[in-house]
């Protein structure tokens, strides 16, 4: 199969965050436009009340009294407002912009290429959950971080109108205190990679256990897993403690020297108020702006380190985005499939779809680690019955068909385009994966059935001792299907591929759960369910096969298969 040059991806963590602000511009903008407009009015309010007394209250002044104390009351609701414009944006840019990176994170996840090194459940669950919100978080991180900026170099432009040299003392300390302070945030950023890392290896284990949960049970393992559960947490434990620890020790040292810096802006100004050369009113005013500036100076010195939480949460969610897949990167959106490929696609909303055409499907040679080399024609609807002894060699050709896999060698061609550019076929697993809901929510996953439709699955399937019980289609099945018998799951599975309507259907050993009257009953039915579309049947029972227009048998000692036909 022809490989493909990968597009260009951005390093690290590059593409998770960039997803942030390109979808959501005018939100983080608004978000940061607003923090800012709160931290310099906020910065401002002292300067006022240093205005006030010097210019209204210490002459006895009282329209100068009514005018400041108005200008101080629309100061306040500028700040106010702006606060509130700050926190609204903040809150919908993070939320949509979570939604866009945890999207692009669950198309990733569906994709048919799959991953390359297999990922847990719980894994995957934990970066589309935890990690994305973190990502996401990065919003209020910058907009805090440039509100806090703006609060320092106001109060700094406000000290120097009032004293060059306490205005010096802040332009130079705090730049050289934030800079320190970031010196020491590498460590904290390795804990914080390694507690995010221990957590999302506890998550995978408890999906992973409460999945086989019933397993568990029946082995009579219960302390076993809870053992198993309680190692890794006690590891994710550690983590967090450690990472805690690094949290507030850095964040004891930037209070600390920002208390240290306020006492010194206070002893300076108080000199400055005793020889004569500030204001009283002045002199309120600095003390005010030290006071107000310890906080944004020591929340600058902590953007680093909330920076580092974002930054080792968005490389998770980036290292899923960038994995590279089982099989090749699809053909470039030019490549498009031969116009008999596959049945134009119905929009959501129909309720019944055109009658399905089968596509030829040709193999080249195609063999895996655990398969010969397989050649053979399926012309388009007929079916074809592939006979693979080998459970693993039967497993990977589904899964080459399917496009999780890129075979050894060979290649597949539907209609004459290679099967990386067609999505005429369908290819689902040998696993019966139910989900929770009603009998109907799983039989039209992918779109709504008419009811002589969903009839006409039911039947194909020999569902009706199951639909006909209580509840019928509206039957719950529980979660991943647990209330119904394997038998009942496999054969639900099957009327769902049945109706998706695929030019190629690939069905493997689809009833090797069910008993031999009921497995009599699907292939007698089976060629009036798949007309018009080709179907290859892989591993199929002997019942199966015998409905089948030819027989491939793959040999195991030839370097290509024997093909048959009927």
């Amino acid at each position: 199969m022809p490989a493909t040059t990968p597009a260009r991806r951005p390093p690290r963590a590059e593409r998770a965050i960039a997803t942030v602000f390109r979808r959501r511009r005018l939100l983080v903008a608004g978000s940061i436009a607003g923090l800012v407009g709160h931290q310099v009015t906020e910065a401002l309010v002292p300067v006022l009340i240093g205005v006030v007394i010097d210019r209204a209250i210490a002459p006895g002044d009282p329209l100068a009294l009514a005018w400041a104390l108005a200008a101080l009351g629309l100061l306040f609701v500028a700040l106010l407002l702006s606060w509130r414009l700050g926190e609204l944006a903040s809150v919908r840019a993070s939320e949509f912009a979570g939604r866009d990176v945890r999207l692009g994170l669950v198309a990733r996840m569906l994709a048919r290429r799959g991953f390359a090194e297999p990922r847990s459940p719980g894994e995957l669950l934990s970066v589309a959950g935890t990690d994305v919100d973190r990502t996401a978080g990065i919003v209020w991180v910058l907009g805090s971080g440039g509100a806090q900026l703006a609060a320092v170099l106001t109060a700094a432009v406000a000290l120097l109108a009032i004293s060059v040299p306490l205005g010096v003392v802040v332009l130079v300390a705090a730049p050289v205190f934030v800079a320190l302070m970031h010196l020491v945030t590498a460590p904290l950023e390795r804990r914080m990679a390694h507690e995010q890392a221990a957590v999302a290896a506890a998550s995978a284990t408890a999906s992973d256990l409460l999945t086989g949960l019933r397993t568990i049970a029946g082995l009579g393992a219960e302390q076993a897993a809870v053992d198993r559960f309680e190692r890794v947490n006690r590891r994710s434990l550690d983590a967090a403690t450690r990472a805690v620890s690094a949290k507030a020790v850095y964040a004891a040292v930037s209070l600390g020297g920002s208390a240290l810096l306020l006492a010194a802006i206070a002893w300076a100004a108080g000199a400055e108020a005793l020889a004569g050369t500030i204001t009283v009113g002045e002199l309120i005013a600095v003390l005010g702006l030290a006071q107000f500036v310890t906080w944004p100076i020591g929340g600058l010195a902590f953007v680093a380190a909330e920076l580092a939480t974002v930054r080792a949460s968005a490389r998770r969610v980036d290292a899923v985005l960038a994995a590279p897949g089982a099989v090749d990167d699809p053909a470039p959106a030019g490549a498009t499939a031969a116009p008999t490929a596959s049945a134009p696609a119905a929009p959501a909303s129909a309720t019944a779809a055109p009658a399905p055409r089968g596509a030829e499907l040709v193999l080249e040679a195609v063999a895996t680690p655990h398969l010969r080399a397989v050649s053979a024609v399926v012309p388009a609807g007929t079916i074809a019955a592939f006979g693979v002894p080998d459970h693993l060699a039967a497993r990977e050709l589904v899964e080459v068909l399917a496009g999780a896999r890129t075979p050894s060698s060979g290649r597949v061609l539907v209609d004459g385009v290679p099967l990386e550019a067609s999505d005429a076929v369908l290819a689902p697993p040998h696993e019966a994966a139910l989900f929770a809901g009603t009998l109907r929510d799983n039989l039209e996953l992918h779109r709504p059935l008419e009811d002589a439709r969903l009839a006409e699955l039911v039947r194909a399937a020999a569902l009706d001792d199951v639909v006909s019980g209580a509840g019928g289609l509206e039957r719950p099945v529980g979660e991943r299907g647990y209330s119904l018998s394997g038998g009942q799951r496999q054969r639900v599975a099957l009327a769902r591929a049945l109706g998706r309507d695929a030019a190629v259907l690939v069905l493997h050993d689809p009833t090797s759960a069910v008993d031999a009257v009921t497995e009599a009953r699907i292939a007698e039915r089976l060629r009036a369910a798949t007309a018009g579309r080709t179907t290859v049947l892989v591993a199929a029972s002997p019942a199966l096969a015998r409905v089948a227009d030819q027989l491939i048998e793959a040999d195991e000692t030839a370097p290509t298969a024997i093909e048959v036909t009927a």
